[in-house]
């Protein structure tokens, strides 16, 4: 996209305190923001231990500062996703790693980690091949199916998306 999709503007705000906007109304009290410089009223930065290593990074240092003993990742470029989903997530988490399933694909950044993923965690960020799958093929792992509308997968990645994603905002 050429710049930073948290600081993109959606209606009064930015992507990423929309996001933050939805996870406290979930209750959740310890939100983190990886591989952002923006700041969020009610959420903390968390710089990368390693940096330039992709997603994992991003997951492995949020899970090394992480107050509780798991942490739900959500991508900030995600505006209608469902707060129903998140706590439908919430409550089926039960092994160390849940993830959300979409039409038989698994979103690897829609999902919660436990703390004890870490330690693999560590290893992997440390080697070349740094995809988070690598930690999920190795965990105990939970799915929970989306059965929310189509529109709260929306991914706002390109800035034709986020010309369709102003539309529909101005549709509402």
């Amino acid at each position: 996209m050429g710049q930073d999709k948290a600081a993109l503007a959606v209606n009064e705000s930015t992507m990423l305190e929309h996001m933050v906007r939805k996870l406290r109304a979930l209750g959740l009290e310890d939100i983190m923001i990886s591989g952002s410089v923006l700041t969020a009223e009610g959420a903390r930065n968390i710089p990368d231990v390693y940096p330039h290593r992709g997603p994992l990074s991003g997951i492995h240092s949020c899970l090394r500062e992480a107050k509780g003993d798991a942490v739900l990742f959500l991508s900030v470029d995600l505006p209608f996703f469902p707060a129903e989903t998140l706590q439908s997530l919430l409550d089926a988490h039960g092994g160390s790693v849940t993830l959300l399933r979409q039409g038989g694909q698994w979103e690897p950044l829609i999902g919660i980690y436990d703390k004890s993923v870490l330690p693999l965690c560590d290893t992997i960020i440390r080697e070349e091949n740094t995809s988070p799958w690598r930690v999920i093929n190795a965990s105990d792992t939970v799915t929970v199916e989306y059965t929310g509308p189509e529109e709260g997968l929306f991914n706002c990645n390109t800035m034709e998306d986020y010309a369709e994603l102003k539309r529909r905002l101005a549709h509402e």
